[in-house]
């Protein structure tokens, strides 16, 4: 309802007819003289959030004069402040393209996640809005944002901060973040522990979306600053789960400090409350912890917590106090503001056109280095509107810092302001602010992280050849993870059998194992296709698979060791001149890869049937002990994966025999996507299946395996390890492999 014609209902029955005439009158008559249509109407942006108002709002104008975030002439305040307050500024300084700007919002309190996502899909699709302000997490995001990708409409997210989001929407220029990754935030809460000294490290996480950046970067973080493996301790737990046993791990390790990142209030709670019965180490919470009512619960146990908050700089919380009358920021109240500005620059750039003009335009306006703006203020954005619908493109400050964005990438910012608080009595206080701008962040070039300076496995080899020339190849592919969401695994495995296929490799000679329900799953839009990379091949034409998951470590030991049985009909034939090529892919843990896992939380906990890196060394080590083997080539996709590596875990550089006696695993060398305390990364997110459907480990592999002609071990190795970034890619049993700058990986892929 328009606002006319809110006033007319408004009027006593005995004058709706005079009024509401004369005022339909007025109206028309100021259409005419002012080109009432297009041109001028407002553009619009949905805010998909829940606010403090009534359900009306952003479908009616308010009257001339009132400003509703504020409740003048009695309307009910509105939850976000900030972006009305961006909002009216932008207005103040003539709107953009002679057009105002207008906020509608749709509330979403009480409403379950299948509602949101229903309203959200629906603003998607409506012409009526040029862009959209997301609900609020990650989650929530992820759940949406393939609907505005397929409509080419700008959703901006001023809450999410999961890693994943930038990986499957980067380059995109349709979904932007105006928060930092998480990443930064766990890079400066090991960044602080090493510059206080501290010796050793824990970290208590969640498995969703609020935690599991930090889980996925603490361990490679705390490697490339030079911690030990065994003076990082992660412990992590499933949503919905009971803490006890993470805070147990965590302080079993003894450490200095813990880190607490958990994505729920009552999910914190719990580790607080466990923790406050060890009174030992510091606590220090991730931004999603500075919750004062849960801190006050703590009574004096609270003193020793400190932690982390997102912050916006210092002379916008100043004029943010002073515009609303000293009340209190919100967490996100700069993300808000920011968010925005940043649509309001990209609607200048556009002349106030969507879809993929505005898209473009707002690539544009974050890549600006010109000069011309100083501020976020009024003054500054009446400036930079100005010279943006001149063609110019300054640089843009924002309430959070610089409007700058991951170079080619966009999504987020790719720098932030955080601030460092400890609790007193008096309330939490803040004790330093860090810009993550600064040079001494090793992400601050990029959000994924260059990959680490030094190697950290010795390429020499060693002077051990084989006793016999090859005689043939046999491989093991084994996908052991299960659903649609680990669609990713299934796929990299289906790569490795498609180039085993295509390099003479018969079926006979190759033991693939996976679940095969991908296929025919009622969630795949492309039915009977399984691709690999976004748009590719479909990798399932001509497969022949020999087990799905009902196979056990056993079964998986007698498959690798050639015994034939009921359970196991079809093994490996291996003599004393074949090569081995073995790729495992998963979830998994230090306790190896649980078979059949549907999710990271069971491949840490390692429960049910797992093969462990002990069953792949004993595996190995009986086809050495009865001459059955010339060279092995294992490759390990899943997190932790350097454990089939690592002596420590059981790996194979134990080597083979009696304890105290043992003999090197002659020939074998294992090539791990990370070590054994850090998690592999999902690689290509592909929008018409809605799923990862590689991991970035395994397509670098497969991709330098595909070359012609294919590399030696060595340069393999370098070269995956040099374009994988967020973990170190790991070479194990280097020593006793041979020398191998000389050994092709042809030697493994051709029959």
């Amino acid at each position: 309802m328009s606002a006319t014609w809110t006033r007319c209902a408004n009027r006593p029955l005995s004058v709706i007819v005079e009024h509401c005439f004369l005022l339909l009158a007025w109206s028309m008559m100021t259409c005419v003289l002012s080109a009432c249509g297009s041109g001028t109407e407002p553009l619009r942006i949905a805010v998909l959030m829940g606010i403090a108002a009534p359900s009306t709002m952003g479908a009616t104008d308010p009257p001339p004069g009132m400003n509703m975030s504020m409740g003048s002439a009695g309307a009910t305040p509105l939850a976000h402040p900030n972006m009305d307050w961006a909002a009216e500024l932008v207005n103040a300084a003539g709107g953009v393209a002679g057009r105002p700007l207008k906020l509608e919002y749709f509330d979403f309190t009480g409403k379950d996640l299948s509602a949101i996502i229903e309203i959200s899909q629906g603003v998607a699709s409506n012409d009526r809005y040029v862009a959209a302000i997301a609900p609020p997490g990650s989650e929530m995001l992820a759940a949406v944002a393939d609907s505005y990708l397929a409509a080419n409409k700008p959703l901006v997210s001023t809450t999410s901060a999961a890693a994943e989001i930038l990986r499957a929407y980067g380059g995109k220029g349709v979904i932007w973040r105006t928060r930092q990754s998480d990443i930064a935030q766990t890079e400066l809460l090991v960044r602080m522990a090493k510059q206080e000294g501290l010796k050793r490290l824990a970290l208590i996480s969640t498995l969703d979306n609020g935690g599991y950046t930090f889980f996925s970067w603490f361990g490679f973080f705390a490697k490339e600053l030079g911690y030990a493996d065994d003076a990082i301790s992660i412990s992590a737990f499933a949503k919905g789960e009971a803490c006890d046993l993470a805070v147990q791990s965590a302080v079993s390790s003894a450490p200095d400090i813990v880190f607490i990142a958990a994505g729920a209030t009552q999910e914190q709670d719990c580790i607080l409350h466990k923790l406050a019965q060890n009174p030992g180490p510091r606590v220090m919470l991730a931004d999603t912890g500075l919750d004062t009512n849960s801190l006050t619960k703590l009574g004096p146990e609270a003193m020793r917590i400190e932690g982390l908050s997102g912050a916006g700089t210092e002379q916008f919380e100043q004029a943010f106090h002073s515009r609303f009358g000293g009340a209190r920021l919100a967490p996100h109240g700069p993300n808000e503001y920011d968010a925005i500005l940043l649509l309001a620059y990209g609607l200048a750039a556009s002349g106030g056109q969507g879809g993929q003009v505005l898209v473009d335009a707002l690539k544009s306006v974050v890549d600006g280095r010109e000069d011309g703006v100083s501020g976020w203020d009024q003054a500054g954005i009446a400036s930079a509107l100005s010279l943006l619908a001149q063609g110019h493109r300054p640089r843009i400050p924002g309430a959070t810092g610089p409007l700058q964005f991951e170079p080619g990438l966009y999504v987020d910012l790719s720098s932030s302001t955080l601030t460092h608080w400890r609790m007193t009595p008096q309330g939490p206080q803040t004790d330093r602010r860090y810009f993550t701008g600064d040079p001494a962040f090793l992400s601050s070039s990029g959000v994924f992280v260059p990959p680490n300076r030094a190697f950290q496995s010795d390429l020499g080899g060693s002077a051990w050849t084989p006793k016999v020339d090859k005689g043939d190849s046999w491989a093991v592919i084994a996908a052991l993870s299960s659903g649609w969401s680990n669609y990713r695994h299934q796929a990299d495995a289906l790569r490795q059998y498609q180039l085993l296929r295509a390099q003479g490799f018969e079926d006979d000679h190759i033991v693939l194992i996976m679940a095969d329900d991908l296929a025919t799953s009622i969630r795949n839009p492309l039915a009977g296709t399984v691709r690999n990379e976004p748009g590719g091949p479909n990798l399932y034409r001509g497969v022949v698979r020999d087990y799905n998951l009902l196979v056990n470590p056993t079964d998986l030991t007698s498959i690798i060791t050639g015994q034939v049985s009921d359970r196991t009909p079809q093994v490996i034939r291996t003599t004393s001149a074949s090569n081995l090529y073995i790729y495992l892919v998963g979830h998994g843990g230090n306790q190896g890869i649980p078979i059949a896992a549907s999710s990271p939380a069971e491949g840490l906990k390692a429960s049910g049937s797992t093969f462990s890196p002990k069953h792949l060394r004993e595996a190995l080590c009986v086809l050495q002990t009865e001459g059955r083997l010339r060279r092995a080539l294992v490759v390990v996709e899943s997190c932790y994966g350097g454990a089939f590596g690592d002596a420590s875990y059981g790996g194979i550089e134990l080597g083979c025999g009696a304890s105290g006696a043992m003999t090197p695993l002659a020939g074998t060398v294992l090539l791990s996507a990370a070590h054994s305390r850090e998690v592999s990364y999902a690689g290509a997110y592909d929008a018409e299946v809605g799923s990862w459907v590689n991991d970035a480990f395994s397509n670098q592999v497969v991709n330098l395996m595909s070359k012609s002609p294919v590399p030696m071990l060595s340069s393999l190795y370098t070269e995956v390890y040099l374009r994988i970034a967020g973990s170190h890619v790991s070479l194990y049993n280097a020593g006793a492999a041979g020398r191998l700058g000389s050994v092709s990986v042809d030697e493994f892929l051709k029959p």
